[in-house]
Parts: structure tokens; C-alpha cells; sequence
């Protein structure tokens, strides 16, 4: 049986629960909590669960970096498990630089498949390494936000918006600062 090692990560702007195997990161949730965690792996892999806080300490350092507002590309090896699909549109969006967006439809072009913008849509709200593969940089093509962490709800939308302001996209503002922006400027 393979095991995943996992382990909460305090960074300034809260909780990231990570977990890898001896391969690389396979999960990162910044929305979540352990039990979410846990029951995501239990359901994804059939592993020997271990917390091991230690294994994580590169994550942790790269995670703070990033939540000081500094780009970091992220350099932590992954352990994607999806399909061929999803594992294409993780690593187009993995390639999204600090600071910049990208649209569905754009993403949909970038992994050869121009009119699966849909499906794209999907694959980005099933991607399991939130911040480190920066779904968060993912918009609809009018400049609106779209949905995060697989969801509309304002709750999500809000982590979207502060991880955004994070990364100088969005103005530090309350309520709805994409308002306040042509998003659609930052495009790559």
C-alpha cells in the first residue's frame, strides 16, 4: 500500500492542508480542513494516510514567499493523478506567471482543444493543488471572475479575490474590486 503523507501548512493568510506521496505533491487545499482532506485522499488514492509535517518544509517556505505578494514559481515536484485531460490543463495552468490571467476559452487553445472551454471549466475546478497550480488565475474571457474551488459561491469567490490581491491583480479593496479593473488586460 503507498503512503501519503500530509500535514497542515500556517501561512499568514491562513490554513493550507497538503499531502504528497514519496513521487511529489498530490493535494494542496487552502478552502479545507483535515477531515476535508482526509476524506478527499481516502476517496482519490488507496494509501496509508501519515502525518508528517516535516516533509512539507520547502512548500511552507514557498507558500509564505507567495503570501507576502513575491512571485514564486513554484518548484515542488507533483504527483498529478486525473486524466490525461486534466493533467494537460493542470500544466497549462501551472505555466501561468504571477500576475497574469488566462480565460477558459484561452486555456481550452493552449491544451489543443479550442472548443472545450467547458471541459477545461471542469478540469480547473478539479485541479487538487490549489496555489501551487494557480487556478485562481482562471477567468471567464468578459474579465468576470468565474468560480473557484469547484463552486460561485461568495465564499469561494472571496478566497479567489484575496489570492488575487495577493498577487497585485486585484486593487485592495472591499466587496468586489474586479469592478474596479479591465481583468481582461492581464491576459497571456
Amino acid at each position: 500500500m503507498e503512503k501519503v503523507y500530509y500535514a497542515d501548512i500556517e501561512i499568514p493568510i491562513g490554513i493550507v492542508w497538503a499531502a504528497a506521496t514519496d513521487k511529489g505533491l498530490i493535494q494542496a487545499d487552502a478552502l479545507g480542513t483535515e477531515d476535508a482532506l482526509l476524506s478527499s485522499l481516502n476517496r482519490r488514492v488507496d494509501a496509508e494516510l501519515v502525518h508528517d509535517p516535516g516533509r512539507f518544509d520547502e512548500l511552507r517556505r514557498q507558500l509564505e514567499k507567495w503570501s507576502d505578494g513575491r512571485a514564486v514559481e513554484f518548484d515542488i515536484p507533483l504527483d498529478l493523478r486525473g486524466t490525461e485531460f486534466q493533467k494537460d490543463v493542470w500544466k497549462a495552468i501551472h505555466g501561468i506567471p504571477h500576475g497574469r490571467l488566462t480565460s477558459y476559452g484561452r486555456l481550452a487553445k493552449a491544451v489543443g482543444r479550442s472548443n472545450a472551454a467547458r471541459a477545461v471549466g471542469n478540469a480547473v475546478g478539479a485541479n487538487p493543488c490549489g496555489i501551487v497550480i494557480p487556478c485562481h488565475r482562471v477567468i471567464w474571457s468578459n474579465g468576470g471572475l468565474g468560480g473557484f474551488g469547484g463552486g460561485y459561491d461568495e465564499g469561494r469567490l472571496d478566497v479567489k479575490r484575496r489570492f488575487l490581491m495577493i498577487e497585485g491583480v486585484l486593487p485592495r479593496v472591499e466587496d468586489k474590486p474586479e469592478k474596479e479593473v479591465d481583468l481582461t488586460r492581464l491576459f497571456v
